[in-house]
Protein backbone atom coordinates (compact mmCIF):
# COMPACT_ATOMS: atom_id res chain seq x y z
CA UNK A 1 0.00 0.00 0.00
CA UNK A 2 3.03 2.49 1.10
CA UNK A 3 4.89 1.80 -2.35
CA UNK A 4 1.24 2.69 -4.43
CA UNK A 5 0.50 5.73 -2.33
CA UNK A 6 4.57 6.91 -3.20
CA UNK A 7 3.91 5.47 -7.19
CA UNK A 8 0.73 7.72 -7.11
CA UNK A 9 2.55 10.53 -5.90
CA UNK A 10 5.60 10.46 -8.28
CA UNK A 11 2.34 9.96 -11.00
CA UNK A 12 0.88 13.00 -10.03
CA UNK A 13 3.80 15.17 -9.90
CA UNK A 14 5.29 13.70 -13.11
CA UNK A 15 2.40 15.02 -14.66
CA UNK A 16 2.10 17.88 -13.16
CA UNK A 17 5.46 18.49 -14.47
CA UNK A 18 4.56 17.67 -18.06
CA UNK A 19 1.46 19.54 -18.10
CA UNK A 20 3.67 22.61 -17.26
CA UNK A 21 6.07 21.80 -19.77
CA UNK A 22 3.37 21.84 -22.54
CA UNK A 23 1.80 25.05 -21.48
CA UNK A 24 5.31 26.62 -21.28
CA UNK A 25 6.03 25.49 -24.86
CA UNK A 26 2.75 26.59 -25.65
CA UNK A 27 3.32 29.95 -24.11
CA UNK A 28 6.42 29.89 -26.36
CA UNK A 29 5.51 29.63 -29.88
CA UNK A 30 2.81 32.68 -29.28
CA UNK A 31 4.36 36.40 -29.37
CA UNK A 32 3.48 38.55 -26.52
CA UNK A 33 1.47 41.32 -27.81
CA UNK A 34 3.32 44.30 -28.57
CA UNK A 35 2.99 46.90 -26.04
CA UNK A 36 2.44 51.19 -27.14
CA UNK A 37 5.67 52.60 -28.12
CA UNK A 38 6.98 54.88 -25.37
CA UNK A 39 7.21 58.73 -25.50
CA UNK A 40 10.89 59.80 -25.35
CA UNK A 41 11.28 62.85 -23.46
CA UNK A 42 14.20 64.89 -24.64
CA UNK A 43 13.24 68.29 -23.57
CA UNK A 44 11.97 71.16 -25.89
CA UNK A 45 14.74 72.50 -28.98
CA UNK A 46 14.76 76.58 -28.40
CA UNK A 47 16.29 77.85 -31.39
CA UNK A 48 17.18 81.68 -31.76
CA UNK A 49 19.48 83.58 -33.96
CA UNK A 50 22.24 86.71 -33.23
CA UNK A 51 22.09 89.33 -35.38
CA UNK A 52 25.46 88.35 -36.59
CA UNK A 53 23.38 84.99 -38.19
CA UNK A 54 25.30 82.39 -35.86
CA UNK A 55 21.99 79.72 -35.20
CA UNK A 56 21.66 78.79 -31.52
CA UNK A 57 19.83 75.95 -30.31
CA UNK A 58 19.63 75.17 -26.73
CA UNK A 59 18.00 71.52 -25.41
CA UNK A 60 17.34 72.14 -21.64
CA UNK A 61 18.72 69.12 -19.30
CA UNK A 62 18.93 69.42 -15.27
CA UNK A 63 19.31 65.83 -14.53
CA UNK A 64 23.19 66.39 -14.32
CA UNK A 65 25.15 69.51 -13.59
CA UNK A 66 26.76 69.25 -16.68
CA UNK A 67 26.61 71.41 -19.82
CA UNK A 68 27.76 70.84 -23.91
CA UNK A 69 28.63 73.24 -26.52
CA UNK A 70 28.88 72.78 -30.01
CA UNK A 71 29.97 75.42 -32.82
CA UNK A 72 28.95 73.01 -36.25
CA UNK A 73 30.58 75.23 -38.91
CA UNK A 74 28.19 74.32 -42.01
CA UNK A 75 30.49 75.07 -44.90
CA UNK A 76 29.45 74.46 -48.18
CA UNK A 77 30.93 71.05 -50.17
CA UNK A 78 34.07 72.44 -52.00
CA UNK A 79 37.13 71.05 -53.37
CA UNK A 80 40.56 71.53 -51.68
CA UNK A 81 42.21 70.46 -54.74
CA UNK A 82 46.14 70.06 -54.69
CA UNK A 83 45.71 71.20 -50.80
CA UNK A 84 43.66 68.46 -50.11
CA UNK A 85 43.41 68.10 -46.81
CA UNK A 86 43.89 71.74 -45.78
CA UNK A 87 40.65 71.98 -43.69
CA UNK A 88 41.29 68.55 -41.22
CA UNK A 89 44.79 70.53 -40.66
CA UNK A 90 43.33 73.42 -39.79
CA UNK A 91 40.60 72.60 -37.64
CA UNK A 92 43.09 70.85 -35.56
CA UNK A 93 45.73 73.33 -35.38
CA UNK A 94 42.23 75.64 -33.76
CA UNK A 95 42.83 74.26 -30.45
CA UNK A 96 46.80 74.52 -30.65
CA UNK A 97 47.64 77.49 -29.32
CA UNK A 98 45.99 81.28 -29.06
CA UNK A 99 47.75 84.52 -29.21
CA UNK A 100 47.29 84.28 -24.98
CA UNK A 101 47.94 80.65 -24.49
CA UNK A 102 50.48 77.84 -25.95
CA UNK A 103 49.14 74.30 -26.61
CA UNK A 104 50.37 73.33 -22.95
CA UNK A 105 48.69 75.80 -21.70
CA UNK A 106 45.33 75.48 -23.56
CA UNK A 107 45.77 71.26 -22.31
CA UNK A 108 46.23 72.27 -18.83
CA UNK A 109 43.57 74.89 -18.40
CA UNK A 110 41.61 72.41 -19.99
CA UNK A 111 42.87 69.35 -17.68
CA UNK A 112 42.63 71.59 -14.47
CA UNK A 113 38.80 71.91 -14.93
CA UNK A 114 37.73 68.86 -16.29
CA UNK A 115 36.51 69.63 -19.08
CA UNK A 116 36.73 67.86 -22.86
CA UNK A 117 37.68 70.90 -25.64
CA UNK A 118 38.79 69.93 -29.26
CA UNK A 119 38.48 71.55 -32.04
CA UNK A 120 38.07 69.90 -36.15
CA UNK A 121 37.45 71.22 -39.83
CA UNK A 122 33.86 71.61 -38.70
CA UNK A 123 34.02 73.65 -35.61
CA UNK A 124 34.78 73.15 -31.97
CA UNK A 125 33.16 71.14 -28.96
CA UNK A 126 33.41 71.30 -25.30
CA UNK A 127 31.86 69.92 -22.11
CA UNK A 128 31.84 69.92 -18.29
CA UNK A 129 30.55 70.92 -15.24
CA UNK A 130 28.17 73.53 -15.31
CA UNK A 131 29.72 75.48 -12.54
CA UNK A 132 32.72 75.84 -15.22
CA UNK A 133 30.55 77.10 -18.21
CA UNK A 134 32.02 80.35 -18.43
CA UNK A 135 36.09 79.10 -18.24
CA UNK A 136 34.88 76.43 -20.81
CA UNK A 137 33.35 78.97 -23.29
CA UNK A 138 36.10 81.63 -22.75
CA UNK A 139 38.42 78.94 -23.73
CA UNK A 140 36.40 77.89 -26.73
CA UNK A 141 36.54 81.55 -27.32
CA UNK A 142 39.53 81.82 -27.87
CA UNK A 143 40.67 79.49 -30.20
CA UNK A 144 37.93 80.31 -32.60
CA UNK A 145 38.94 83.94 -32.11
CA UNK A 146 42.86 84.07 -31.44
CA UNK A 147 44.63 80.91 -33.14
CA UNK A 148 47.64 81.56 -34.08
CA UNK A 149 48.12 78.17 -35.89
CA UNK A 150 51.64 77.96 -34.54
CA UNK A 151 54.13 76.77 -36.86
CA UNK A 152 55.87 74.47 -34.53
CA UNK A 153 52.57 72.41 -34.31
CA UNK A 154 51.90 73.06 -37.68
CA UNK A 155 55.12 71.01 -38.28
CA UNK A 156 53.84 68.07 -35.74
CA UNK A 157 50.32 67.70 -36.82
CA UNK A 158 51.68 67.39 -40.74
CA UNK A 159 54.61 64.42 -39.42
CA UNK A 160 50.93 62.65 -37.82
CA UNK A 161 49.17 63.23 -41.21
CA UNK A 162 52.22 61.96 -43.33
CA UNK A 163 52.83 58.88 -40.80
CA UNK A 164 48.76 57.76 -40.92
CA UNK A 165 48.82 58.03 -44.97
CA UNK A 166 52.14 56.08 -44.77
CA UNK A 167 50.47 53.19 -42.68
CA UNK A 168 46.38 53.40 -44.45
CA UNK A 169 49.00 52.21 -47.85
CA UNK A 170 49.39 49.22 -46.21
CA UNK A 171 45.78 48.28 -45.14
CA UNK A 172 43.67 46.72 -47.25
CA UNK A 173 40.86 48.27 -46.10
CA UNK A 174 41.74 51.85 -46.07
CA UNK A 175 42.73 51.37 -49.90
CA UNK A 176 39.29 49.69 -50.59
CA UNK A 177 37.61 52.67 -48.70
CA UNK A 178 39.87 54.99 -50.64
CA UNK A 179 38.79 53.27 -54.32
CA UNK A 180 35.14 53.29 -53.40
CA UNK A 181 34.89 57.24 -52.70
CA UNK A 182 36.27 57.77 -55.72
CA UNK A 183 34.34 55.70 -57.91
CA UNK A 184 31.26 56.23 -56.02
CA UNK A 185 31.60 59.72 -56.44
CA UNK A 186 34.37 60.47 -59.13
CA UNK A 187 37.30 62.76 -58.20
CA UNK A 188 36.25 65.96 -59.84
CA UNK A 189 33.05 65.78 -56.53
CA UNK A 190 34.43 67.12 -53.41
CA UNK A 191 33.24 63.50 -51.44
CA UNK A 192 35.58 61.90 -54.16
CA UNK A 193 38.63 63.66 -53.37
CA UNK A 194 41.63 62.50 -51.02
CA UNK A 195 44.28 63.55 -49.21
CA UNK A 196 47.30 62.07 -50.71
CA UNK A 197 51.16 62.78 -49.36
CA UNK A 198 51.72 65.05 -52.54
CA UNK A 199 48.99 67.04 -50.83
CA UNK A 200 50.03 66.99 -47.73
CA UNK A 201 53.28 68.35 -48.34
CA UNK A 202 51.90 71.30 -50.19
CA UNK A 203 49.93 72.92 -48.02
CA UNK A 204 51.47 76.04 -45.47
CA UNK A 205 50.12 77.09 -42.25
CA UNK A 206 49.03 80.25 -44.45
CA UNK A 207 46.83 77.35 -46.50
CA UNK A 208 45.12 76.75 -42.89
CA UNK A 209 44.72 80.29 -42.29
CA UNK A 210 43.06 80.85 -45.58
CA UNK A 211 40.35 77.67 -44.73
CA UNK A 212 39.50 79.15 -41.51
CA UNK A 213 39.11 82.66 -43.16
CA UNK A 214 37.07 81.46 -45.68
CA UNK A 215 34.29 79.13 -44.03
CA UNK A 216 34.68 79.73 -40.41
CA UNK A 217 31.76 82.30 -40.02
CA UNK A 218 28.65 82.58 -37.82
CA UNK A 219 25.89 82.94 -40.43
CA UNK A 220 26.59 79.23 -41.64
CA UNK A 221 27.43 77.80 -37.95
CA UNK A 222 25.20 76.80 -35.34
CA UNK A 223 25.89 76.51 -31.53
CA UNK A 224 24.28 73.64 -30.17
CA UNK A 225 23.78 73.91 -25.97
CA UNK A 226 22.99 70.67 -23.82
CA UNK A 227 22.48 70.74 -20.53
CA UNK A 228 21.97 71.98 -17.13
CA UNK A 229 21.13 75.60 -18.70
CA UNK A 230 17.89 77.47 -19.04
CA UNK A 231 17.40 79.00 -22.51
CA UNK A 232 17.03 82.74 -21.39
CA UNK A 233 20.89 82.19 -19.84
CA UNK A 234 22.38 80.00 -22.96
CA UNK A 235 21.35 83.12 -25.30
CA UNK A 236 23.17 84.83 -23.02
CA UNK A 237 26.46 83.09 -22.79
CA UNK A 238 26.16 82.77 -26.55
CA UNK A 239 26.08 86.80 -26.94
CA UNK A 240 28.50 87.00 -24.50
CA UNK A 241 30.86 84.89 -26.09
CA UNK A 242 30.71 84.52 -29.72
CA UNK A 243 28.33 87.65 -30.61
CA UNK A 244 31.00 89.77 -32.05
CA UNK A 245 31.67 86.95 -34.20
CA UNK A 246 32.01 88.77 -38.15
CA UNK A 247 29.61 87.50 -40.59
CA UNK A 248 30.63 87.03 -43.94
CA UNK A 249 29.93 85.22 -47.57
CA UNK A 250 30.85 81.52 -48.33
CA UNK A 251 30.77 80.89 -51.51
CA UNK A 252 28.70 77.88 -52.70
CA UNK A 253 30.00 75.90 -55.90
CA UNK A 254 27.59 73.47 -57.70
CA UNK A 255 28.71 70.03 -58.03
CA UNK A 256 26.93 67.23 -60.63
CA UNK A 257 25.16 64.80 -58.29
CA UNK A 258 26.82 61.07 -58.50
CA UNK A 259 24.89 58.42 -60.16
CA UNK A 260 25.09 54.58 -59.67
CA UNK A 261 27.20 52.98 -62.63
CA UNK A 262 25.10 51.26 -65.32
CA UNK A 263 26.09 48.28 -65.31
CA UNK A 264 28.08 47.22 -62.28
CA UNK A 265 31.34 47.46 -62.54
CA UNK A 266 34.63 46.18 -60.79
CA UNK A 267 37.83 47.20 -60.03
CA UNK A 268 40.41 45.01 -58.65
CA UNK A 269 42.99 46.35 -56.55
CA UNK A 270 46.32 44.20 -57.12
CA UNK A 271 48.16 42.75 -53.45
CA UNK A 272 50.47 40.39 -54.26
CA UNK A 273 50.85 37.83 -52.15
CA UNK A 274 47.11 38.48 -50.29
CA UNK A 275 45.43 35.78 -48.62
CA UNK A 276 42.20 37.66 -48.23
CA UNK A 277 40.39 39.85 -50.31
CA UNK A 278 38.50 42.83 -49.10
CA UNK A 279 35.02 43.42 -51.03
CA UNK A 280 33.10 46.66 -50.90
CA UNK A 281 30.05 46.80 -53.10
CA UNK A 282 28.91 50.94 -53.35
CA UNK A 283 27.33 53.47 -54.70
CA UNK A 284 25.76 56.40 -54.01
CA UNK A 285 22.28 57.00 -53.28
CA UNK A 286 19.30 60.04 -52.24
CA UNK A 287 19.10 59.66 -49.19
CA UNK A 288 17.75 62.57 -46.28
CA UNK A 289 16.52 62.34 -42.82
CA UNK A 290 13.27 64.36 -44.01
CA UNK A 291 12.48 61.65 -46.73
CA UNK A 292 9.31 59.57 -45.85
CA UNK A 293 10.90 56.47 -46.13
CA UNK A 294 14.03 57.14 -44.75
CA UNK A 295 13.21 55.26 -41.46
CA UNK A 296 11.98 52.35 -43.24
CA UNK A 297 15.22 52.48 -45.14
CA UNK A 298 17.22 52.20 -41.42
CA UNK A 299 15.00 49.24 -40.45
CA UNK A 300 15.87 47.52 -43.74
CA UNK A 301 19.25 48.10 -44.06
CA UNK A 302 19.47 47.10 -40.30
CA UNK A 303 17.87 43.95 -40.94
CA UNK A 304 20.38 43.35 -44.39
CA UNK A 305 23.32 44.05 -42.51
CA UNK A 306 23.94 46.68 -39.55
CA UNK A 307 23.40 43.85 -36.49
CA UNK A 308 24.95 41.02 -35.71
CA UNK A 309 22.03 38.78 -36.10
CA UNK A 310 21.54 40.74 -39.72
CA UNK A 311 21.13 38.77 -42.48
CA UNK A 312 24.27 39.61 -44.04
CA UNK A 313 26.40 38.42 -40.74
CA UNK A 314 24.13 34.97 -40.82
CA UNK A 315 24.72 33.51 -44.33
CA UNK A 316 28.67 34.47 -44.99
CA UNK A 317 30.15 34.35 -41.27
CA UNK A 318 27.45 31.77 -39.46
CA UNK A 319 26.27 29.51 -42.39
CA UNK A 320 29.54 29.75 -44.69
CA UNK A 321 31.90 31.02 -42.72
CA UNK A 322 33.80 32.80 -45.24
CA UNK A 323 34.24 35.66 -42.92
CA UNK A 324 34.83 37.10 -39.50
CA UNK A 325 32.58 40.61 -40.14
CA UNK A 326 30.30 41.30 -42.57
CA UNK A 327 27.96 44.64 -42.99
CA UNK A 328 26.50 47.05 -44.78
CA UNK A 329 25.35 50.61 -44.29
CA UNK A 330 23.08 52.94 -45.93
CA UNK A 331 24.26 57.10 -45.27
CA UNK A 332 22.16 59.99 -45.52
CA UNK A 333 23.36 63.33 -46.70
CA UNK A 334 22.10 66.77 -47.53
CA UNK A 335 23.86 66.34 -50.83
CA UNK A 336 24.20 62.83 -51.64
CA UNK A 337 24.33 59.77 -49.18
CA UNK A 338 26.11 56.21 -50.30
CA UNK A 339 25.25 52.41 -49.58
CA UNK A 340 28.27 49.94 -48.71
CA UNK A 341 28.30 46.36 -48.05
CA UNK A 342 31.99 45.07 -47.13
CA UNK A 343 33.62 42.64 -45.57
CA UNK A 344 36.95 40.33 -45.83
CA UNK A 345 36.98 37.20 -47.44
CA UNK A 346 39.78 33.84 -48.17
CA UNK A 347 40.82 34.33 -52.01
CA UNK A 348 39.09 31.57 -53.05
CA UNK A 349 35.73 32.21 -51.85
CA UNK A 350 36.38 35.59 -53.17
CA UNK A 351 33.56 34.86 -55.52
CA UNK A 352 31.20 32.91 -53.67
CA UNK A 353 30.92 35.51 -51.31
CA UNK A 354 30.09 38.20 -54.27
CA UNK A 355 27.46 35.66 -55.24
CA UNK A 356 25.88 35.42 -51.55
CA UNK A 357 26.04 39.21 -51.42
CA UNK A 358 23.67 39.37 -54.49
CA UNK A 359 21.59 36.70 -53.30
CA UNK A 360 20.94 38.67 -50.00
CA UNK A 361 20.22 41.55 -52.05
CA UNK A 362 17.50 40.20 -54.42
CA UNK A 363 15.82 38.39 -51.02
CA UNK A 364 15.33 41.65 -49.40
CA UNK A 365 14.14 42.96 -52.33
CA UNK A 366 11.74 40.23 -53.28
CA UNK A 367 10.29 38.51 -50.36
CA UNK A 368 9.06 40.32 -47.61
CA UNK A 369 10.74 39.63 -43.81
CA UNK A 370 9.25 37.40 -41.68
CA UNK A 371 7.37 39.23 -38.46
CA UNK A 372 9.72 37.42 -35.87
CA UNK A 373 12.46 39.12 -37.88
CA UNK A 374 11.37 42.30 -38.11
CA UNK A 375 10.55 42.70 -34.40
CA UNK A 376 13.93 41.77 -33.74
CA UNK A 377 15.69 44.05 -35.55
CA UNK A 378 12.82 46.97 -34.57
CA UNK A 379 13.96 45.86 -30.65
CA UNK A 380 17.61 46.37 -31.82
CA UNK A 381 16.99 49.77 -32.81
CA UNK A 382 14.86 51.14 -29.53
CA UNK A 383 17.18 49.40 -27.32
CA UNK A 384 20.22 51.23 -29.21
CA UNK A 385 18.02 54.42 -29.57
CA UNK A 386 17.63 54.50 -25.97
CA UNK A 387 20.93 53.87 -25.10
CA UNK A 388 22.62 56.73 -27.17
CA UNK A 389 20.29 59.27 -25.42
CA UNK A 390 22.51 58.75 -22.21
CA UNK A 391 25.38 60.99 -24.03
CA UNK A 392 24.91 64.50 -24.44
CA UNK A 393 26.29 64.45 -27.70
CA UNK A 394 23.40 61.92 -28.87
CA UNK A 395 21.26 65.58 -28.23
CA UNK A 396 23.33 67.61 -29.32
CA UNK A 397 23.57 66.13 -32.58
CA UNK A 398 19.44 65.10 -33.24
CA UNK A 399 19.46 69.25 -32.42
CA UNK A 400 21.41 69.82 -35.23
CA UNK A 401 19.85 67.17 -37.49
CA UNK A 402 16.54 68.89 -36.70
CA UNK A 403 17.44 72.22 -37.43
CA UNK A 404 19.93 71.15 -40.73
CA UNK A 405 17.21 68.97 -42.27
CA UNK A 406 14.17 71.06 -41.29
CA UNK A 407 12.32 68.27 -39.23
CA UNK A 408 9.94 68.72 -37.46
CA UNK A 409 10.22 69.50 -33.43
CA UNK A 410 8.89 66.79 -32.24
CA UNK A 411 10.69 64.42 -34.77
CA UNK A 412 12.88 62.43 -32.34
CA UNK A 413 9.89 62.13 -29.27
CA UNK A 414 8.08 60.22 -32.00
CA UNK A 415 11.03 58.11 -33.05
CA UNK A 416 9.82 54.74 -31.24
CA UNK A 417 6.05 55.15 -32.55
CA UNK A 418 7.42 55.54 -35.67
CA UNK A 419 9.83 52.59 -35.71
CA UNK A 420 6.63 50.56 -34.03
CA UNK A 421 4.45 51.75 -37.29
CA UNK A 422 7.41 50.10 -39.82
CA UNK A 423 5.45 47.03 -41.81
CA UNK A 424 7.50 44.32 -43.53
CA UNK A 425 5.69 45.93 -47.26
CA UNK A 426 7.53 49.37 -45.93
CA UNK A 427 11.02 47.16 -46.13
CA UNK A 428 10.32 45.77 -48.95
CA UNK A 429 9.51 48.97 -51.11
CA UNK A 430 13.07 50.51 -49.55
CA UNK A 431 14.62 47.38 -50.09
CA UNK A 432 13.36 47.42 -53.78
CA UNK A 433 14.13 51.10 -54.11
CA UNK A 434 17.61 51.33 -52.33
CA UNK A 435 19.47 47.97 -52.79
CA UNK A 436 21.03 47.74 -57.05
CA UNK A 437 22.87 45.01 -57.54
CA UNK A 438 22.48 45.50 -60.95
CA UNK A 439 24.14 49.34 -60.30
CA UNK A 440 27.13 49.00 -58.06
CA UNK A 441 30.68 49.87 -58.05
CA UNK A 442 32.08 46.70 -56.74
CA UNK A 443 35.89 47.05 -54.95
CA UNK A 444 37.51 44.28 -54.68
CA UNK A 445 41.20 44.42 -53.03
CA UNK A 446 43.29 41.50 -53.84
CA UNK A 447 45.81 39.23 -55.13
CA UNK A 448 44.97 39.50 -58.94
CA UNK A 449 46.34 36.30 -59.91
CA UNK A 450 43.91 33.99 -57.39
CA UNK A 451 40.64 36.13 -57.88
CA UNK A 452 40.87 38.49 -61.15
CA UNK A 453 39.25 35.40 -63.64
CA UNK A 454 36.40 35.16 -61.07
CA UNK A 455 35.82 38.72 -61.12
CA UNK A 456 35.05 38.92 -64.82
CA UNK A 457 31.71 36.98 -64.16
CA UNK A 458 30.23 40.05 -62.29
CA UNK A 459 30.79 43.30 -64.35
CA UNK A 460 33.71 44.86 -66.70
CA UNK A 461 36.83 44.15 -64.71
CA UNK A 462 39.40 47.10 -63.91
CA UNK A 463 42.34 46.34 -62.90
CA UNK A 464 44.78 48.61 -61.01
CA UNK A 465 48.08 48.32 -58.43
CA UNK A 466 47.79 49.09 -54.68
CA UNK A 467 50.35 51.68 -55.75
CA UNK A 468 48.46 53.55 -58.22
CA UNK A 469 45.61 53.68 -56.39
CA UNK A 470 43.61 57.20 -56.17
Amino acid sequence: MKKYIIWFICFVAGLGLSLSLKAQEDFRKTAPAALPAPKIQLGNYVQNVLPNGLKVIVVENHKLPKVSFQIFVDAPIHLEGEFAGVGDMAGSLLGNGTKTKTKAQLDEAIDFIGANIGSSASGLFGSGLTKHQDKILALMSDMLFNSTFPEEEFEKLKKQTLSGLADAKEKPEAIASNVSSVVRYGKNHPYGELTTEETVNKITVEQCRKYYQTYFKPNISYLIIVGDITPAAALAKATQYFGKWQKGTVAKTAFTVPVPPKPTQVDLVNRDGSVQSVIDITYPVQLKLSQPDYLAVIVMNTLLGTDFTSRLTQNLREDKAYTYGVGSNLSPDLEVGYFTASGSFRNSVTDSALVEFMNEFKRMRDTKASTEELNRIKAVMAGNFAMGLERPQTIARFALYTARYGLPQDYYRTYLERLSKITAEDVQAAAQKYLLPEDAHIVVVGSQDDVAEKLKAFGPLTIMTAMATP
